[in-house]
């Protein structure tokens, strides 16, 4: 017998899932919503009102719900109105339960005075990864990094490798490249998941890894660190300090935003428009564009 294709029809789940919310039950939510891909959650989500959402919080855990941030904020401008309607205890819980470069962009959102308070509520470890790249400065590697990576020592064997990988496999945000360091955390080198997984295991990581490491430094701008990803064709890249120290690793998701971003400038530049002005009056956005129309003809005619 053929499967019927799944189909999406938000306005319907919305409604749907509105209806079960109003019911009060949280066994027919849980089963309802919970059997929706990832990103239809998502959007049913931001359909919903205010006290709909508000409803949701009680019926659903912080990792659920981080879960659904991990990938929302792909889709709205703002992550602040939804973060200040939730309890702060909820809401430190859910981000503590995100990858670390996630939680810093949602914090970065909120007003800079209650962020302390987010961070207080939270484990205590959680809280000092997140004030670390907190304090780098925006448009660095450093700003952009996680700290949720894998890390094996040369002298272990695959076996070993293995089990650790299979024990902190859940807690990393990209397991494709292991990065091997020595007793002062200085990376050495790195190794593919395909060649760990294809070599015997008794045979030493340092046998097998590449010492020809290409790295970022925590300071370099993220528009060159994106164009190093994209010359190298790398999933992610290593960032290390001045004394070659790993101190996290920046994922191809932070990539592709820095690319977008830049394109999004280039874009604005060329134009001569600004995408992401609100301004609503035509007149005074025609004056701001005017002297650049103005040079651009010049140009253009030379």
């Amino acid at each position: 017998m053929q499967e019927q294709q799944y189909e999406f029809d938000l306005d319907y789940e919305s409604a749907h899932v509105k209806e079960i919310l109003l019911q009060e039950d949280m066994e027919a939510f849980r089963e309802n919503f919970l059997s929706y891909p990832l990103y239809d959650q998502t959007q049913i989500y931001l359909s919903l009102e205010q006290e709909d959402r508000i409803r949701m919080y009680h019926y659903l855990s912080p990792k659920e719900m981080s879960n659904m941030f991990e990938i929302l904020e792909e889709d709205v401008e703002s992550i602040e109105v939804y973060l200040m309607e939730m309890n702060k205890q909820y809401a430190a819980d859910m981000l503590a339960d995100m990858y670390t470069d996630n939680a810093v962009d949602m914090l970065q959102q909120l007003p800079e005075e209650v962020i302390p308070t987010y961070l207080r509520l939270m484990d205590r470890e959680q809280a000092s990864q997140i004030r670390d790249i907190i304090d780098y400065d925006d448009e660095t590697a450093g700003a952009i990094m996680t700290t949720e990576f894998i890390s094996l020592k040369a002298n272990q064997t695959v076996r070993s490798a293995m089990a650790l990988l299979k024990s902190k496999s859940s807690e990393a945000e990209m397991i494709y490249y292991l990065y091997i360091i020595n007793n002062e955390n200085q990376l050495v080198g790195v190794l593919s998941l395909r060649d760990l997984i294809m070599s015997h295991e008794d045979s030493m990581i340092s046998d097998i890894m590449s010492d020809r490491v290409v790295t970022v430094n925590v300071d370099d701008d993220q528009e060159d660190v994106a164009h190093v990803a994209r010359d190298y064709d790398f999933l992610a890249m290593p960032v290390v300090d001045e004394n070659n120290i790993l101190l996290g690793i920046i994922t191809v998701d932070d990539i592709l935003d820095v690319m977008h971003e830049e394109a999004t400038s280039d874009y604005s530049g060329l134009a001569a428009v600004d995408v992401d002005e609100t301004t609503s009056n035509p007149f005074k956005a025609a004056g701001k564009r005017l002297p650049w129309l103005i040079t651009l003809l010049f140009l253009g005619m030379g």
